[in-house]
């Protein structure tokens, strides 16, 4: 998956930049810290192993049931393997086989249920931006870079999972077997950038309130050392990538202005850069720590409004670029018809144990 950058129009509004129920920061923590004076003006991951760079496993080409690393995928095409099929095969053969598959195989099951549920789900006319980024993303937040690693099924099947192969089986978990609570902050736009879009609508798409994010990224990458999802893209398509250190400079400061928060005694300009992990094609070996592992970074600029305790209590945008929405998910167990995906992922490094 690529990033998809929009050049965009700045929506005109006359809405307080105080935030609203849907962008209240301390839906994520209502002990966050607020005083300007009180957060750090750059933080990251303390858990370097978090926060890896991965594909968004496309729809249009299979998704985790695509053969990504065979010279011929034969996307949608191909034929399931039967025990006797794999006993003739070499075990690099074996190797191109699809993450679903390999799955499939290691639990010796070989009427492939996930590969049948993936292709269920995907089709070749999809939008190519159409994937499990939301799947892919928490995974990534929550465990660190999964190890490559071989293993034999139930009939002596020898099946060999790369890294990658390894986070597509996590991030299909993620996006679509298993619910675990997610706190989101914000709204999604479901209009594009040249939609006309009404005013009911328009609060969504005016995006996350520039008050509420820094807070959230001072509170969680600042002082805590944890990261969050973020969708990037501001308009219709989603993009989700986990925010893994920032850095903010403040330009200058003025009185508040029409569209102040109540409260507002100041308003301060702040420019901000943000690194996200990036979206990258599926990889034979661990990225991170590698030129494989590949970052985006995005410059906000916005107002934050400080009241006369010098707390933030609401902001506005100055840069067309902002994300859309934030949101963190809860750890998740495998288990039941997943438990044998314990034995399959083991963490690719073992640091900060």
């Amino acid at each position: 998956m690529n990033f998809i950058f929009f050049s965009v129009i700045i929506i005109s509004t006359a809405f307080s930049a105080s935030w609203d129920s849907a962008n209240n920061p301390m839906k994520m923590d209502p002990d966050f810290q607020t005083r300007i004076l009180d957060l750090p003006q750059e933080g990251l991951l303390k858990d370097q192993r978090l926060g890896w760079p991965g594909s968004h496993w496309a729809n249009y080409i299979g998704g985790i049931a695509h053969r990504w690393s065979a010279a011929n995928p034969q996307n949608f095409t191909y034929k399931l393997l039967s025990l006797s099929d794999l006993k003739k095969l070499e075990p690099h053969e074996i190797d191109e086989l699809s993450p679903a598959e390999k799955f499939d195989i290691y639990n010796g099951n070989y009427k492939y249920p996930t590969v049948k549920n993936v292709l269920s789900r995907v089709a070749p006319t999809d939008n190519q931006w159409h994937g499990i980024c939301h799947g892919y993303a928490p995974a990534a937040l929550n465990h660190p870079e999964p190890a490559s690693v071989t293993l034999v099924n139930p009939h002596g099947i020898s099946v060999h999972f790369y890294s990658s192969d390894v986070a597509a089986l996590m991030s299909f978990y993620y996006a679509n077997v298993v619910s675990t609570p997610v706190i989101l902050v914000g709204s999604r736009c479901n209009f594009n950038a040249t939609s006309r879009i009404s005013r009911r609508s328009q609060s969504s798409c005016d995006d996350l309130n520039a008050g509420s994010f820094h807070l959230i990224l001072a509170n969680k990458l600042g002082l805590k050392g944890v990261g969050f999802i973020a969708d990037i893209d501001r308009y219709l398509e989603v993009w989700n990538h986990i925010a893994v250190n920032y850095q903010s400079t403040s330009r200058s400061e003025t009185g508040p202005s029409e569209t102040s928060a109540p409260g507002t005694m100041k308003r301060l300009h702040v420019e901000t850069i943000v690194t996200y992990a990036a979206a990258i094609a599926p990889k034979f070996g661990p990225v991170l720590n590698t030129e494989a592992a590949e970052y985006a970074q995005n410059t906000y600029e916005y107002y934050l409004d400080l009241n006369k305790d010098g707390a933030i209590i609401g902001g506005d945008w100055i840069s067309d670029v902002r994300p859309d929405f934030v949101w963190t998910q809860k750890k998740a167990l495998f288990a039941k018809e997943w438990a044998s995906f314990n034995q399959i992922y083991a963490p690719a490094t073992q640091i900060n144990d």
